[in-house]
Formats: structure tokens, sequence, C-alpha cells
């Protein structure tokens, strides 16, 4: 302990199964929060307790937790840290061994520790659980959670690892919360980045979206991208453009936003008051937010709102629907994005108006768009031409998120977007 300053913020990192302090992700956390903080920052080793079988390990760290709560008190009373401002960082079973330090600190010595991030806690033995062997929100003072990989354990011959349940003050779903973009790549790639071991390419490939959570908070210490999350009753309803501003005094009706990862702390704080004074006083709080990343590092990514109208003239009356999908490219001040699949494939009908949330880079101020439209032959015969498919678009807007560039943008002229080609959409 000679080398722990008690005036600082004191960071706990800690892994779940089948893991060790040894991992390289536990130290670049550590590496990514001291480049950006003076502080104390400790990893939490259980590789003795974290092995096989499973409920084993769940049973382990219970001790762990309660271990570590009582090195966390002797620093406080020999030392004088405060407890306030300690951070407990875990990932799968990690956090909920983050909870019972939390638990055991109130319970057996009177104190509540700053917060704790749950980086995608363990579903299996904790799924439908009361909150005394899990993590929740009475065991820190604040609470945030990543859920990367939270489709049910077992479903479809797919594996979840992580919970659905919301269980902390602010819970972020990055792209749902499942099925995070990247994750379906061969399995050669994360062998790779193990250094060529094929046991922990071969783990990291099947746990690809449960590792994710670690991965975006590692970013979100240093990153000059904000995590931006929003509160939002259901994914499909944040795709649909339904939730895409935040609330403050000029916007009542807006809705809880916050950066997912390590700076969602001053959002909680800017935030707690109003959601305390909406809510049950003994209730717990559980507010949902989503967003989106990309499928590879960086991972942050900046939030756009696309609505697209379809002409609904007599040509393209005429004509009648098609099937297929639109990709855009964002041409802005700064620079172009990718190609980006934003409307999934579908019937188009005439008249027929389309939203979509999408990430992007930072194009800076959008000054065009350019649009492709693919046509999609299947075997319904409605689907089959005998010549070029073709589509008739009115405009589309773009909007930045929370009310920023708000622009609307029409073809050069009302004629058919012929399938594989493109128009560049201009300001009109």
């Amino acid at each position: 302990m000679s080398n722990v300053i008690p005036t600082l913020p004191t960071y706990f990192i800690t892994h779940g199964f089948l893991e060790g302090g040894d991992r390289p992700w536990l130290k670049e956390i550590a590496r990514q929060i001291l480049r950006r903080y003076d502080a104390n920052v400790i990893i939490i080793d259980w590789e003795q307790g974290s092995g096989s079988p499973y409920t084993q390990a769940v049973a382990n760290i219970r001790m762990v937790g309660r271990i570590t709560a009582h090195l966390i008190n002797v620093i406080r009373t020999e030392l004088g840290l405060n407890v306030a401002n300690v951070h407990l960082i875990g990932h799968s079973l990690g956090s909920h061994l983050c909870g019972y330090v939390g638990s055991v600190l109130q319970t057996n010595f009177r104190v509540t520790v700053g917060r704790i991030t749950g980086l995608d806690p363990a579903e299996p033995h904790f799924s439908q659980t009361d909150p005394m062997v899990r993590l929740d929100p009475s065991d820190a003072m604040y609470v945030d959670i990543i859920h990367t990989d939270s489709r049910p354990f077992i479903k479809g011959g797919e594996l979840g690892l992580g919970m659905s349940a919301p269980i902390g003050h602010l819970d972020f779903y990055p792209n749902g919360g499942e099925n995070q973009p990247g994750c379906n790549q061969g399995m050669m790639k994360y062998i790779n980045r193990e250094n060529g071991s094929f046991y922990q390419g071969m783990r990291r490939f099947l746990a690809c979206d449960h590792v994710r959570a670690h991965e975006y908070f590692n970013e979100s210490v240093n990153t000059i991208c904000n995590f931006v999350a929003i509160e939002c009753d259901s994914y499909e309803e944040f795709l649909n453009g339904e939730c895409f501003s935040c609330l403050s005094d000029t916007n009542p009706d807006g809705k809880i936003c916050a950066e997912m990862g390590m700076r969602s702390l001053g959002h909680w704080k800017k935030y707690a008051p109003t959601i305390a004074s909406s809510i049950d006083p003994n209730a717990s709080p559980h507010i949902r937010l989503y967003s989106l990343t990309n499928g590879d590092s960086p991972f942050c990514t900046y939030l756009y709102k696309i609505t697209l109208n379809l002409a609904n003239s007599q040509l393209s009356k005429d004509h009648g629907g098609e099937v297929g999908h639109f990709l855009v490219q964002l041409e802005g001040t700064d620079s172009k994005s990718k190609l980006l699949n934003v409307f999934k494939e579908q019937h188009y009908k005439p008249g027929s108006v389309h939203r979509r949330v999408f990430g992007s880079s930072n194009v800076g101020t959008i000054k065009s768009v350019l649009l492709v439209w693919n046509h999609s032959t299947t075997m319904n015969i409605l689907t089959w031409r005998f010549e070029a498919p073709v589509i008739y678009v009115e405009s589309l807007t773009i909007e930045t998120f929370n009310m920023g560039q708000k622009i609307k943008l029409c073809p050069p002229k009302l004629i058919a977007l012929e399938a594989g080609l493109s128009f560049r959409m201009i300001p009109c």
C-alpha cells in the first residue's frame, strides 16, 4: 500500500470467468486511466478462483468481493482513503464481484463506494435473481452498466453471456445490447489479435459480443468522440428516430442523454434530480439508453437521422413500388463518410416516408449526399424485371444529433433513380 496516494481517485479493475489479472485488456484500461488522470489503479487478480466449473467461480466471487472490501477498508482506516472516490470496474462475473465489494463495505463498515461500472454483467446464475446476490444500484452511489451480449443465454444455438435486464442507474445498450457490429468476422482475425494463440483466439471469437463491453469502455476513457447514448423505450424506436434530442430547460420533451463509459458520471449528476422527481421514491431508476458503434476500433461514431421521401408523382405511381435498399454517403466540409447501408432491404411504395438513425464519421457541415439504390431480385416473381428497375425519390433530410444541423436535399431533377446508379442530392 506504500504507493497508494489516498487523496487521489482510486480505480479497481477486475476480470471474469476463465481469466486472470495479466490479461492485456486490464492493463490497457489501467494505462488509459493513468494517461488521463492522476489516480491509483489496482487490478484485482482472482485467476486462482475464476476457473471451471462456472458454478464454483460464481461462488468464489463472494469471497473475493469480501476480501477486496476489507482491503479497501484497511486503506481507508490506515491511509485515509475517501471511499466516495473509489470506482470499481468489472467485466462479466467481475461485475457482480464489484457488487459484493460495495455491499460488504456498506454492511460491515458503513461506507458507500462512489461508483461501480458493470461491463456486460454475467447472466448465468444472476438473471431474475434477488438484487442481494447480484450487482444492483444500491451497491454504490452510482452504478452504470454497458450491455453488449444480452441475448438469452441459449437461443437458437447462439450463446448470450450478458444480462439483458437493466440493473444500474444508467444502463447502456450499444447497438441494442446484442449482435455487436464486427463480431461476425472470421476466427483467424481473433487468433492473430491474441498473438497466434488458438485457445485465446477461439474464446475471443465465441465471446466477441461479450468482450466488446470492455473494449468500448477502454476507448471511452480518452476518446475525443463522445459515445453519446439516448434514453428510449426500445431500440427500434431509437433507430426510427423517435428519440433524437436531449432533455434540457429549452427542450422539456427531450430525452435523457449520456456518454457511455468513463464520462457517464457527469451526466448522471446532471439528470439525477430530474429522475428522482419522476419515479417512485422506493423504486430503482433503471434508465435504458441506446447508441451505435462502428464495427472496429475506433468504435465511437457520430449520430445522424435521415428521412427519405419517395415521390408520389404520377410517374412514380404508374411504375409502382420496388424491393431493394438504399446506401448513402455523407459529403461534408471536412470529409466524406463511407458508403453506408442505412435502409434495410424492404418494399418501397410511392409516396412512402422512411426514417432511420445511423452512425458515421464526423464529416463537418453536410453539403451533399450521394444516394445509391440497389434492386433486389428474389424467388418472388414480383421482384423480377425485364428492364432496369427504377425508383423515384423526392427528397431526403439529414439531421445531426440533438438539434444540430438539419438540411433538406433533393435530386438534381425529378427523374428515376436506376438500380445500381446514384444521385448526388443537393440542398433544395
